[in-house]
Formats: C-alpha cells, sequence, structure tokens
C-alpha cells in the first residue's frame, strides 16, 4: 500500500491507542459479526423456526406408534316410572306346529315370578380404553415424515441465507466506518498541509511578496477543507451509530475499528475461480421444495390405496339398580377400506399434483440461471476492482510526485499558488479515491462467499 495511506492508519491506530485508554470500545471485524449475529432478531427468529420444524417431525414420528385413549361417559336420567310385571303360570301349546304358530292355548303348572324394579333417578357410566394400530394406510405415514425431514432443512437453510445476509450487511458498516475514518484523517493531513502553506503565504504577504489575493485563495482552500472536515467528522459518527444499531450497542457508544484496508488478491482462493451456484442455500431450499411436492403426490395417490388397521379394547357398564357389577369386556377387532370408485377424484388430484411438480422445477431451473448470473456479476465487479485498486495506486504515486515537484517549483517562484493547491486537490482526491476502491474490495470478498454459498454459520 501507498507511504501515504500506511501514515494514515498509523495515525488512525495511535488515537485507537488513546481513545482505549479514554474508554472508546475498539471493535475487530471478527467481534462485529458475533455481536451482529447474537443480536439480530430476524436471524432469532429464523432459528426458532428451526426449532419448530424439529417439534413437528418428532410429531409426525409418533403416527407410526399406536394410539391409546380412554373414553368415559355417564347418563343421568331423574324420576324413572318403575318397572312392574305380574307374576303367573306360564302358557303351553298343544303340539310343535301350535308353538310355531304363535298359538299357545294350554297352561302349565311353572309359575313365573313378577318382577318389580325401582329405578327412581337412573345413571348409565361407560367405560373404554382403547389401543389403535395403522398397520397399511397407503404410505402416507413415511411420506408425511419425509416432508417433516425436508421442512427442517428448509428452516435450516433459511437460517443460513439470514446468516449471510447479516455478515455481509455488518461488513459494509465495518468497512464503510473504516473508509470514513480513513477520509477523515486524509483531510485532516490535508489542512495541516494547507496551514503549513497559509502560514508561509502570511509570511511572504507581510514582507510584501505575495499579494493579498494569492493568500486568500490559501485562506479560502482552507476554509473548505475545514467544512468538509466537519462534514466527515459528521459521517464518521452515522457511520459508528449505524453499526452500533446492527450489532446491538448504544447508539452513541464510542467504538473504533482496527481492520485496515489492505489488498488480497488471493479472492478465490477459498471458493476456485470456478465457482457455481450449487452450495447456494436458495437452490438447496427449492430442492427440498420439489421434494415436498413429489411426496405430496405419493401422499395423495396413498389416500386411494386400501387402507387397513387394528384396535383393541377394554369396556365396562355401570347402571344403579340394575347392572352394578364391575367387569371389563375385551374387544379385539381389525378394519380394511377399500377405495372401489371416486369417479375420476384420484387422476384429477393426480394430475394437479403433477403440474405443481413441474412448477417447482421450473423455478428450480429458472433460480439456478439468476444465481450463476450474480455470481459471474460479481466475478467482474472484483476483476474490476483490482484493475482499479491497481490504477489508483499509479495515479497516487504520480499525484505525490507531482505534489512534490509543484513544491519546489513554488518555493523556486515558478509556480503559482493556484497550481501547488490544485495539485494538493489531486492528490487528496488520489488518496480519497484509492481508499475507497480498498473499502470495495473488502466488502467484495464478503460478497464473493455470499454468493457462492460459502457464508454458512460454522456448527
Amino acid at each position: 500500500m501507498n507511504n501515504l495511506i500506511k501514515q494514515i492508519f498509523t495515525a488512525t491506530f495511535c488515537i485507537i491507542a488513546i481513545g482505549s485508554i479514554s474508554g472508546q470500545k475498539i471493535l475487530t471485524l471478527e467481534d462485529c459479526r458475533q455481536q451482529a449475529v447474537e443480536y439480530n432478531k430476524e436471524l432469532k427468529k429464523a432459528n426458532y423456526q428451526v426449532q419448530e420444524a424439529i417439534s413437528n417431525q418428532k410429531t409426525a414420528r409418533t403416527a407410526y406408534l399406536p394410539s391409546v385413549s380412554v373414553k368415559s361417559s355417564m347418563m343421568y336420567m331423574p324420576d324413572m316410572e318403575n318397572i312392574s310385571m305380574p307374576g303367573g303360570f306360564l302358557k303351553t301349546a298343544v303340539s310343535a306346529e301350535a308353538a310355531q304358530n304363535g298359538d299357545f292355548s294350554g297352561t302349565s303348572d311353572v309359575w313365573s315370578p313378577g318382577i318389580n324394579l325401582a329405578l327412581e333417578n337412573l345413571y348409565l357410566i361407560t367405560g373404554q380404553v382403547s389401543v389403535t394400530q395403522p398397520v397399511y394406510v397407503g404410505g402416507k405415514i413415511k411420506y408425511s415424515n419425509k416432508q417433516a425431514d425436508a421442512g427442517i432443512d428448509i428452516f435450516k437453510y433459511n437460517y443460513n441465507i439470514k446468516y449471510a445476509e447479516i455478515i455481509e450487511q455488518t461488513d459494509k458498516a465495518y468497512w464503510n466506518l473504516v473508509s470514513v475514518a480513513a477520509n477523515t484523517k486524509l483531510i485532516e493531513k490535508s489542512i495541516e498541509m494547507l496551514t503549513e502553506l497559509e502560514d508561509k503565504m502570511n509570511d511572504m504577504f507581510n514582507i510584501g511578496l505575495t499579494p493579498l489575493s494569492e493568500k486568500l485563495k490559501v485562506s479560502v482552500q482552507k476554509n473548505e477543507a475545514e467544512l468538509n472536515l466537519l462534514k466527515a467528522k459528521n459521517g464518521l459518527r452515522v457511520s459508528k451509530m449505524y453499526l452500533n444499531h446492527l450489532i446491538g450497542q448504544d447508539l452513541n457508544l464510542d467504538i473504533q475499528v482496527v481492520n485496515t484496508l489492505d489488498e488480497n488478491a488471493d479472492i478465490f482462493n477459498k471458493t476456485g475461480s470456478d465457482a457455481s451456484a450449487s452450495n447456494r442455500n436458495e437452490l438447496k431450499i427449492l430442492n427440498k421444495q420439489l421434494e415436498i411436492s413429489e411426496y405430496d403426490k405419493k401422499i395423495i395417490q396413498s389416500d386411494y390405496l386400501p387402507q387397513i388397521g387394528v384396535s383393541a379394547s377394554y369396556s365396562t357398564y355401570y347402571v344403579n339398580n340394575l347392572l352394578e357389577d364391575i367387569s371389563f369386556h375385551p374387544n379385539l377387532s381389525g378394519q380394511i377400506s377399500i377405495p372401489i370408485t371416486n369417479w375420476g377424484q384420484a387422476k384429477f388430484k393426480n394430475d394437479a399434483a403433477n403440474l405443481r411438480i413441474k412448477q417447482a422445477e421450473v423455478e428450480l431451473d429458472n433460480t439456478n440461471e439468476l444465481l450463476n448470473l450474480e455470481i459471474q456479476q460479481v466475478r467482474i465487479q472484483i476483476q474490476e476492482t483490482l484493475k482499479a485498486i491497481i490504477i489508483a495506486k499509479k495515479n497516487l504515486t504520480e499525484a505525490e510526485v507531482s505534489l512534490d515537484e509543484t513544491k519546489a517549483s513554488f518555493e523556486a517562484g515558478l509556480n503559482t499558488t493556484t497550481e501547488l493547491l490544485n495539485s494538493q486537490m489531486s492528490w487528496q482526491s488520489s488518496n480519497a479515491q484509492l481508499i475507497s476502491i480498498l473499502a470495495q474490495y473488502k466488502l467484495l470478498q464478503t460478497t464473493w462467499q455470499r454468493v457462492t454459498g460459502n457464508l454458512n454459520p460454522v456448527d
């Protein structure tokens, strides 16, 4: 990096060291990333969605297990009429044929006692314990569980997307703050140069070697620089407030950042220059959604297949004054349901499911193309920025040489004040341009990791 840029950052580090004594909070890029991840509410929500999907998966697993239920009911019938039947001798028939015809004309010597039931208030209580186990439901349980598994993956990929967005947003705020701080120091350095020149012009004016107009040119330039410094300091304050907002700190907390705007030409080493979008979480989500659509089709088909289940139960009854001995009665049963006709309903639903699958496939292909296009765009931006860094460094070197030569010529009376001021402005502009490009390059490194799917949280 250019010597002057190094001087600026050396001065920045000195301020940081002083700031640490005066209570300023010093932050690295990793500190800011960690705090932003811990604070961000969208990321917390995405994590809760993952936990919800895990709970849904556990719920789906229970469909394999038998269901156990206990049922009980009570019926109360007040003021029931009593049942009374008188006794008597049993009737007889003269022949079997007469009995079959219901002709009972004779009387036997067998006595049947009467019945007298005092019902009064009648209570009917029933109880049942049952166990039901599905045996075959056309694969519905199996594919529902697969959908639940895919749901967890989808929300994990969504979490990764949110994470990458937060990291990129935090990095942008961080490098912007670094850039603004460097530009602020650059303007301060420029004011020092202008102050030195202004003092010389005052001395020259006082002894009559230069007119007032030449002296005022420097003063006007210095006043403009001081106004720019005020704006830069306000911009620095706003940049600090925004970064504090992202990482969950008090907006007015004074912070200092320590990472520098050095260049790193090995930006492609982590992922390879031939990186594609295959690792993007957006594509992984769409692949899982395609799987879910296919499972939906199988579940629809299962609705029109035979359904088999078994159940076992124990039941008991209690009726006051009638059935007061409690005993459990076992019952075993099996059920089978075979659809016969549904007037084409199965076909229509299957056709709709196939169309949803095709829609998911089209969306997957389209998104894959767009994400690969995004990678190529970022690749071009990186290549352009690397070239811009080389040019900016060359411009700065030439501006420094020009400034040194103009200063020497000015001292010898060969250049005007305007030419010297223009040379200083060119030097300042070249420095500012290099700082801006280096900050852009730093952010592009993070963007490259995001667009190639390599900015996921470490498990």
